[in-house]
This record gives structure tokens, C-alpha cells and sequence, in this order.
């Protein structure tokens, strides 16, 4: 499979074989470039899995980094860092380019459920006195994402406000996204993202953007039947 490259701009690059093992044993390897991570102008890097504080991921805001489960009625499961409360993803270096680290994690979907998902929740900031705290990031254009998939055709990245004033409780504007074979880098336009159809409170996309606090990625299934598989997440890279 292959692995993108960070999606860092850079002077000198240099080609090198790096591998990964994922929660399943599954075995990421791929050549990709190394460079320096100092961001372009014109990026603003959300989170790339390189910061750890108490042995668990912080987006590169200092964010919290968890897992979570929800569904229509028979639980759901997933598997990440051991022992970790809440649920966060193991983070797994990548051999040969240690300076780089995968976010990845096992899910299990199962019916009956109408819906059901095992969702990556990163958050950009710690809360500040009990209180999520914003990111600007409507004057972006893109959001540049790299993702990997198994046992499901497709991932939901939601952009998400809580505690900024805007009266929802779910269906954030999102997207799904169809994956291709391996570990690719997608590129989400932000004018792109909508609200689900079931979402009777309506809200601008922008101003979810002026105050966000949280992307998730998920996997999901509606009529569920069972779906278990590996994700793997990096490199979450607002881009002007």
C-alpha cells in the first residue's frame, strides 16, 4: 500500500523506505520523503500525532485526542491505546522515519442498528475553564487529510463547535468520503461540507468554521450489517 508523504512544503527532500505495524498487525511500508516540519505560510497544521503528553496523543494544539462509540442500539466496539481513559488511538511510529507517527485503531459495527459509527474525536485546544476553546479556520480553503481504511468503502469527516453559541447538538456540516486502496492523502474543500438531511436546525458552514473546536473522523454504517476493520489517520493540514 502507500503511504503519503507528509503534506509539508520543503526545500530538500530525500527519499526512504519506511514501515509501520497497526493495532492488527497489519503492516504499513511505503517510500516517502523526509523533511523538515516546519509548516508553509499559508498552513496551519491541526494535528500530525507527534505530540504525546500523559502517555496519550494531543492534537498540536494540545487537544484532547479520543475514541468514542454511538449507535441506534447494539453496541458497537473498537480497539486503540491500552488501557487509555477515555478511548484515544494507538499511535504507531512509522520504522525508518521515526519522526513520523500514525494515529490507527480497530472498529467493530455490528446490526442490528439503523445507524451506528466508532468515531476519532481531535480536539484543537485544551478546555479552557471547563469551556472548549476555537480555532478560526474560515479562511481556509481545504482541509488536506491522510486516511487508510479497511472493512468499510468510505470515512465521515465531521467539523464540529461545542460551547460557542451554536444551537446544535449533532449533525455538524461533514462529508464522506470514498476511499481509495492504501494511505492516501485526501484534499476536503471546505465549501464542499454540508449538514445531514435529517438536521432540522440549519447552520452556516462558515460559522462553524469561525469557531471550531473539534474534526472527527468516523467510521459508520446505516442498516448495519457487520463491518470490522483497521483506521488510520495523520496529517490533518488546514491549507489557504
Amino acid at each position: 500500500m502507500m503511504l503519503a508523504a507528509r503534506f509539508f512544503r520543503f526545500s530538500l527532500a530525500v527519499l526512504v523506505t519506511v514501515s509501520a505495524v497497526a493495532p492488527n498487525g497489519r503492516t504499513f511500508s511505503a517510500t516517502v520523503s523526509a523533511q523538515s516540519d516546519k509548516p508553509a505560510a499559508d498552513e496551519f497544521v491541526y494535528a500530525n500525532f507527534e505530540k504525546m503528553e500523559n502517555g496519550r496523543p494531543v492534537s498540536n494544539g494540545g487537544g484532547l485526542v479520543q475514541i468514542y462509540t454511538a449507535q441506534e442500539s447494539t453496541p458497537v466496539q473498537f480497539k486503540g491505546l491500552a488501557n487509555a481513559s477515555p478511548g484515544a488511538p494507538e499511535i504507531v511510529r512509522v520504522k525508518g522515519n521515526e519522526q513520523n507517527r500514525v494515529a490507527t485503531f480497530e472498529y467493530s459495527l455490528v446490526g442490528p442498528n439503523q445507524w451506528a459509527n466508532v468515531t476519532l474525536e481531535i480536539q484543537g485546544h485544551p478546555n479552557k475553564d471547563g469551556k472548549p476553546v476555537a480555532d478560526d479556520v474560515s479562511a481556509y480553503r481545504n482541509l488536506s487529510i491522510q486516511l487508510y481504511a479497511t472493512g468499510t468503502e468510505g470515512l465521515r469527516v465531521e467539523f464540529i463547535s461545542h460551547g460557542q453559541g451554536i444551537p446544535l447538538n449533532a449533525g455538524f456540516p461533514q462529508i464522506s468520503l470514498k476511499l481509495k486502496p492504501g494511505f492516501n492523502t485526501y484534499l476536503i474543500p471546505l465549501k464542499s461540507l454540508s449538514q445531514p438531511s435529517w438536521v432540522e436546525q440549519k447552520v452556516d458552514t462558515k460559522d462553524v468554521l469561525r469557531r471550531l473546536t473539534a474534526v472527527s473522523i468516523s467510521a459508520y454504517c446505516n442498516q448495519c450489517t457487520p463491518q470490522h476493520g483497521t483506521v488510520a489517520v495523520d496529517n490533518l493540514v488546514f491549507q489557504r
